[in-house]
Parts: C-alpha cells; sequence; structure tokens
C-alpha cells in the first residue's frame, strides 16, 4: 500500500508582483507580470496563483503595513500547501514560483531570502508576521551572516535542513554573548513555528529597489541558495537615478551550488520598455503628430479586441515576456528528464498564441521606438519629464553603481545627470540588443560602460557598430551564445540568440 507521503501531489504555487503603480489595466499597457499571469493554466488542479498589483515600501514600524502585505502573502502560501489537511505530507516536495517587476522583482527577491532565512510560518501563527519580519531585518542589517564553510546540510532536494548550521557574526566576536542570542533566537523561531522551503524559480524583470524619492536603497543582495533557478531581465536604456538596477552579477559569478542556475540578460529599451507597462509606441508620422506627442501622455489600446488576434501588435517588451516564457520551458523540460515533470508549471493554450504571434511579428517587437522618461516625446507628458529630470540634477540621491572592477559603490553628492546603467563585465546579452545596434536605420548607440566612464562596452572602437563577438555555446544547450572578445575572454559578455 503507497504512503501518504508517495501519493501526495505535488503542489506548485506561482507568486506574482507587480511594479509600483502598476496593475491590471486590460489594455497593451499591461506589465509582463499581467500578460505572463494571463497565461498561466489556472485550471491545473495542482497549481495555485496569487496576484499583487503595484506596491511601494514597507517598514517594521508600520505594522498593519506588514501584517497585510507579508502576512496576505504567507496566506496565499499556506493555504495551499495545507488545503489538503494532510499531516503526513512532506511540505517541501511543493514548488514555489515567484515573479516580479521593478519594485515586484525586489519584493519577489527579499520574500524568497526571507522565506530561506527565517523559514515559513506555519497555519494559524498569523500574529507572528511582523516579528518574523523583524528577525529578517535583523538578519539583513549583519547581525549574523552566512558563512561559506561549513555548508549547512540538505536534504535530496537541496533544501538546508538546519538553516543555522556553520552561521556566524563576521562583524562581532563568535563568541559575544549577544551574538549567540540572536542566532539562538532566530534558531529557536524557525524550530518552533516555521517550515524550512525553498523557492524553486525566482522570474524578474528589471529588478529595482529604490522608487521613491526620499528612500534608500540597499545595495544589491545575493540570491544564492535561496531560490533554485533564478532568471532575471534588466534594461539597458534606463536612465533615471531612482531606478539604477538591483543586479545579480555577483551571483552569475559565485555559483557553485549543483542543481542552481542564475541567468541575468540584458534587453534594449527602458524600465517598461523590458518589464511592460508601455502602450507600443509607434514613429510619429510628420511633424505636428510628434508635437502632438511631445505635449501629452501616451494611452495605450485595448489588448486582444481585433477581430483576428494575428492582427494584435507586438511591442519591445514582448520580446523579454518570450525570453522568460522560454526558460520556465527550459526548467520544465529539465523536469521531465529528471522524471519529475509533476514539478513544472503549466500554461494554458494563451500562450501558443503569444508565441505565434511574437514569431509572425518579431521583427515589429525588435524595432520598436524606445521609450523614454526625460526626453520630451519619449511617451510622457511635458510635466512628467520636467519632473524627472529635475530628479536627475538633485544632489544628495543614493545610490550603488558598479566601478570598473565590477564592485558596488556607494554614492550620493553626484547628481547623476540621466547617465546610462552600467554594465558588468560577463553580463549576457540578448540577441535583440546586437540586432538593434546592428541595424543602421534604427541608429541606435546605447551610451553604457563598464563603470569606467570611459569605453563604450557595447559599441565597436569606432562607435558605429556592436562591439566584436565570439561564438561560444553553453555545455548542453542548443541554441548558439556569442561573447564579447576582451583581453581576459573570460569576462566577455555571452549573447542569449532570440528563438526565431
Amino acid at each position: 500500500m503507497a504512503s501518504a507521503q508517495s501519493t501526495k501531489s505535488v503542489k506548485k504555487l506561482v507568486l506574482c508582483f507587480d511594479g509600483t503603480g502598476n496593475t491590471f489595466s486590460g489594455t497593451s499597457g499591461d506589465t509582463n507580470i499581467v500578460k505572463l499571469y494571463d497565461k498561466f493554466n489556472r485550471d491545473d488542479p495542482h497549481q495555485y496563483h496569487y496576484y499583487q498589483t503595484g506596491i511601494g515600501t514597507y517598514d517594521i514600524n508600520g505594522g498593519s503595513v506588514n501584517k497585510g502585505f507579508l502576512g496576505g502573502i504567507r496566506s496565499s502560501i499556506t493555504r495551499a500547501l495545507d488545503q489538503d489537511n494532510d499531516p503526513c505530507g512532506d511540505m517541501t516536495s511543493d514548488k514555489i514560483y515567484m515573479f516580479g517587476f521593478s519594485r515586484g522583482a525586489y519584493t519577489a527577491r527579499f520574500l524568497a531570502r526571507m522565506i530561506n532565512t527565517v523559514g515559513l510560518l506555519s497555519m494559524g501563527n498569523d500574529e507572528m508576521v511582523p516579528f518574523a519580519y523583524q528577525l529578517y531585518q535583523r538578519y539583513e542589517a549583519g547581525e549574523f551572516e552566512p558563512r561559506k564553510e561549513p555548508e549547512p546540510t540538505k536534504d535530496s532536494n537541496g533544501i538546508a535542513k538546519d538553516f543555522l548550521n556553520g552561521f556566524v557574526n563576521p562583524k562581532v566576536n563568535p563568541a559575544n554573548a549577544a551574538t549567540r542570542e540572536v542566532a539562538n533566537e532566530i534558531k529557536a523561531f524557525q524550530n518552533t513555528f516555521c517550515r524550512v522551503v525553498k523557492v524553486y524559480f525566482l522570474g524578474i524583470f528589471d529588478c529595482v529597489n529604490s522608487v521613491a524619492v526620499l528612500e534608500n536603497p540597499r545595495e544589491p543582495a545575493t540570491v544564492l541558495g535561496t531560490a533554485t533557478h533564478v532568471r532575471h531581465a534588466v534594461a539597458v536604456d534606463e536612465f533615471r537615478v531612482k531606478f539604477k538596477p538591483s543586479l545579480l552579477q555577483q551571483d552569475v559569478k559565485a555559483i557553485t551550488n549543483i542543481g542552481e542556475s542564475v541567468k541575468e540578460v540584458w534587453f534594449p529599451g527602458n524600465h517598461g520598455d523590458v518589464g511592460g507597462g508601455w502602450p507600443i509606441l509607434d514613429p510619429p508620422k510628420g511633424f505636428w503628430e510628434g508635437l502632438k506627442r511631445s505635449l501629452s501622455t501616451l494611452v495605450p489600446k485595448q489588448r486582444g479586441t481585433s477581430a483576428d488576434p494575428r492582427n494584435d501588435d507586438c511591442q519591445m517588451s514582448d520580446i523579454p515576456l518570450d525570453w522568460m516564457i522560454r526558460e520556465i520551458d527550459l526548467v520544465n523540460k529539465m523536469n521531465r528528464d529528471i522524471g519529475h515533470p509533476e514539478w513544472s508549471i503549466t500554461f494554458s493554450e494563451r500562450k501558443r498564441g503569444f508565441k505565434r504571434l511574437l514569431r509572425a511579428k518579431l521583427n515589429q517587437a525588435k524595432q520598436s521606438a524606445l521609450h523614454d522618461t526625460i526626453r520630451f516625446g519619449g511617451g510622457l507628458s511635458p510635466f512628467k519629464v520636467i519632473s524627472w529630470n529635475i530628479m536627475e540634477y538633485l544632489p544628495l540621491i543614493l545610490r550603488y553603481e558598479l566601478d570598473s572592477s565590477g564592485n558596488w559603490v556607494k554614492r550620493r553628492w553626484t547628481p547623476n545627470k540621466g547617465s546610462p546603467r552600467d554594465i558588468p563585465k560577463g553580463a549576457m546579452l540578448h540577441q535583440s540588443l546586437i540586432d538593434r545596434i546592428s541595424n543602421p536605420a534604427l541608429n541606435y548607440r546605447p551610451r553604457n560602460d563598464h563603470g569606467d566612464d570611459t569605453n563604450l562596452c557595447l559599441l565597436d572602437d569606432k562607435g558605429l557598430g556592436v562591439a566584436q563577438l565570439a561564438e561560444v555555446r553553453e555545455p548542453g544547450k542548443t541554441d548558439g551564445v556569442r561573447a564579447l572578445k576582451e583581453e581576459d575572454k573570460s569576462q566577455g559578455s555571452p549573447v542569449v540568440n532570440v528563438p526565431e
């Protein structure tokens, strides 16, 4: 007779977090989080879905905010985990998928780390949510941090059985009584109130950790060990000081765990051209239309309302969305190959429709006009453009930027002045970015560098075309990958091709 554990169905929990101010609109201006959510199979009895509209900032001092936000997320997870009331089931066998855009991406990343660090509260412990959050804030503040050796013991799914095994405080003497008290408190809290869970797939679009004017961002934190598969689509052409990316490059270089993977890929366009949320920006037809556009904000079109769906338009943000779906499909294939198809997320037929439409109109998506929030005619009204430009010249706005060595540097006194994002050495570039630079008709010349404020890293020596590329092939992959040629070839930038 089969045991309760062997017959238990694996649940897939899909959590989606939209960017600040974003929500469902049913138009072409919907974000990729909404469009991705639309394509999940909500008829799958073993797949549960949660969508959080655009959110702002959260502070432990606001008790109702903490309980409402984190408690709501916790409830959405644990309700699904506990729905079958199976006390014998192995809760760690269920799979959590998280997706986010903008600040919602930072929320998903933060939550994945928090769940892995403190644990997931068991059913009926809603009142403990603020306390769990406070414990995690103490962890983030550096009261104790992980050391590399020895690593925590893990079960067959790669989940740490004892999360504090091998954890010490690097800033305080390990023999300090206060340090031991913090570590013991979190370990006791986890053992008493929580179960250890690891996010299976973390997919994020252009993660930023600070949007509010007076909010200070944190240095990008690692996600290693908190999720099995991590995917991040990043925008090349975002210039705003409050939208500096929270990158994973340090994780890409440092990953050593077998079974974990981190991919961070750069795409052309600004924040919304990668994560969605923009209406389609067609080139203006004549002077007067261009003038009219520069004095107004774009109005999105209703999507999917044409008599023939093949007549719907595609836009630049559809390419990162297609890439994310493809990465999910690759993980699904891996699950099948290792004999665990039940771990895979399932889609509705709308995914196939989207794929067919994008294949038919791929050039339209690749050649779409860029949106630009600090340029008149780039999609926003003059008042909003002026507001964003004023912020670019304000001092005292803290942000983290890369230096030429790939290290994070805190900057505050020097105004941003609309400077482009720094692209780390070894960054992965999507084929749509290469194609756009290579198309002379588009006159696309990105001014990004490696943080040295000198050489443009995406262009050739003359600044007219794409930098030299070399062919590379990833182990176990059938799709080609290319890399920027540099003196140190290990620091080249692999390029992921768009599947035609």
